[in-house]
């Protein structure tokens, strides 16, 4: 399988893009199996959980000491906050405004793959035409939805049933602009990838699921590595400095402000967390005690 990448759960709420990794697998052995960990510099702790973007049932149904902690918490602190305002902009930012369209961008052969393909998702051939290659990849690469109701989502309106504090760590101006700035011709390789690849794609998710719901970050780390092709690992190193190691300095500057206060829930994608570059490293560098607590 060449170049194709992995996932970093919920990186738009709703697309579930698809984005490589390759930090080094080499957190302390005690806090690298979990899906839930304490955070502490004060007296009030908060607690970081590593999401997976999915509508599965176990998935979405939180363990009772996920769901004690979610529910005494005052703030929700997500990757992005997902209301009215972000959905429009990131659905106006997949559409191509200038420059060639999708057609051209991709020649006919794949095109028609491509028009064959996003044909299961509902998406006419008119209206795929004026799509971005990032955005369909995206669309492909995710299983097909039955209630769009995955966990992050499902997180933020209970968040607002609640009335909890909502906190973003990133704007989708931010996440707009990685996918933007990739280079039209990575684009299509990742789309032609993603297309070469459509058959395995249930297997693969259904392994992470597994993986994740097991907690050992270390075995998702691996397998997801594992299903990174070498072949272009100059194109590997582009993207995992632009969607993991980058995003993962910034979210943690983010979130400081909500963790030395306390009492905040915070909602990430777990394969965030692993790793020297992944966030339960960079808050123990920060000065933060970081234990397991599921």
């Amino acid at each position: 399988m060449r170049t194709i990448i992995k996932m970093s759960w919920a990186l738009l709420a709703w697309l579930l893009i698809v984005v490589p990794v390759a930090a080094e697998l080499a957190t302390a052995p005690d806090i690298e199996q979990g899906r839930l960990w304490r955070i502490t510099k004060g007296e009030q702790a908060s607690y970081l959980m590593g999401t997976m973007h999915s509508e599965h049932a176990d998935v979405v149904t939180l363990p009772l000491i996920m769901r004690t902690h979610f529910d005494s918490a005052q703030t929700l602190v997500l990757e992005m906050v997902m209301d009215r305002q972000t959905i429009t902009q990131v659905a106006e930012a997949q559409i191509i405004t200038r420059g060639p369209l999708l057609p051209e961008l991709l020649g006919k052969s794949l095109y028609t793959r491509t028009v064959e393909a996003m044909s299961g998702y509902g998406l006419p051939e008119h209206a795929l035409r004026n799509m971005k290659p990032w955005f369909v990849m995206s669309v492909l690469m995710m299983p097909k939805s039955k209630t769009g109701l995955f966990l992050d989502l499902q997180l933020y309106y209970e968040a607002l049933a609640q009335g909890k504090q909502l906190v973003g760590l990133e704007t989708a101006q931010e996440q707009i602009a990685v996918f933007d700035t990739i280079p039209l011709a990575d684009q299509v390789a990742m789309l032609e990838d993603t297309l070469d690849n459509l058959g395995e794609m249930e297997n693969y998710f259904a392994t992470m699921r597994e993986i994740y719901l097991s907690g050992d970050l270390d075995k998702l780390e691996q397998y997801s590595n594992d299903m990174m092709a070498s072949d272009d690992p100059e194109l590997v190193q582009r993207f995992n400095q632009r969607f993991i190691v980058d995003r993962n300095v910034k979210m943690v500057e983010r979130m400081m402000p909500q963790l030395d206060e306390g009492g905040a829930f915070i909602a990430v994608g777990a394969l965030h967390l692993p790793g020297d570059s992944g966030i339960l490293r960079l808050l123990q560098e920060k000065g933060y005690q970081v234990s397991v607590e599921y």
